[in-house]
């Protein structure tokens, strides 16, 4: 086990590591464009700084998925004694540790930059530290997703059947949102009121299950991987 994590860092530290760049993203948009906008719209852009960070960063988690959808290293890894269940698992908690460190960078400085504007008495502060949470378990459930498919059909052949399911599943909800546009703001409405009276449970409710489905797409990996291992490519 230990080498394999002693392979993970090796092979992608400097993706893990740059999580923390992607963290201070809303603060490098103000700092960029500090002369462009008002106090009043500081928050829409730390908003915006917050997005690209987290856009960012997924698309660097998934890049240390790639290189291991071969089939010498699928059948190499199978027949060692930690085997491809625990490669499988020693990735999805370096995932997890990514998500992690992007929330923690993220938190880091959201908290530094109130404090700060609060001893400069600046106005329109607010802090962004709930949206960070809910982008971070939308990560996990994202990752949850991307992972049997990268190992089930490889990383070019999954993103194309993943996409295709995701305009799918798109277009279904899109569907059910025009048939439906009467009773979107009472939905959308409650929705606030209920969060509002309960974000802590909710929250915690939520954390819960993002991790149970994260656990649920590694079982659901170890199941696939040798089925995918037996059509990569080469």
């Amino acid at each position: 086990m230990t080498g394999l994590v002693y392979k993970e860092w090796k092979q992608n530290r400097w993706f893990i590591l740059s999580m923390i760049p992607c963290g201070f993203a809303p603060l490098l948009a103000l700092l960029l464009l500090r002369e462009q906008i008002t106090s009043a719209d500081n928050i829409a852009l730390r908003i915006g700084g917050l997005i690209a960070g987290f856009l960012a960063a997924g698309a660097l988690q998934l890049l240390v998925l790639r290189g291991d959808d071969h089939k010498l290293w699928g059948y190499w890894i199978t027949a060692t004694a930690d085997g491809y269940k625990g490669f499988l698992r020693v990735k999805y908690e370096m995932i997890f540790g990514m998500i992690v460190l992007f929330l923690f960078s993220l938190q880091f400085v959201d908290m530094g930059y109130c404090a700060v504007a609060a001893d400069m008495k600046s106005k329109d502060i607010g802090s962004i530290s709930s949206i960070a949470l809910l982008l971070g378990f939308t990560q996990i459930l994202f990752r949850a997703i991307d992972i049997p498919f990268t190992y089930r059909f490889g990383s070019k052949k999954g993103s194309i059947i993943k996409l295709i399911c995701m305009v799918t599943l798109a277009i279904i909800l899109g569907a059910v949102l025009i048939f439906s546009t009467e009773h979107i703001d009472h939905i959308i409405d409650t929705a606030k009121d209920l969060f509002r009276e309960n974000s802590s449970l909710i929250l915690s409710v939520g954390l819960v299950l993002c991790l149970a489905l994260y656990y649920l797409s590694y079982r659901i990996t170890c199941r696939l991987y040798l089925k995918g291992v037996e059509q990569y490519d080469s």
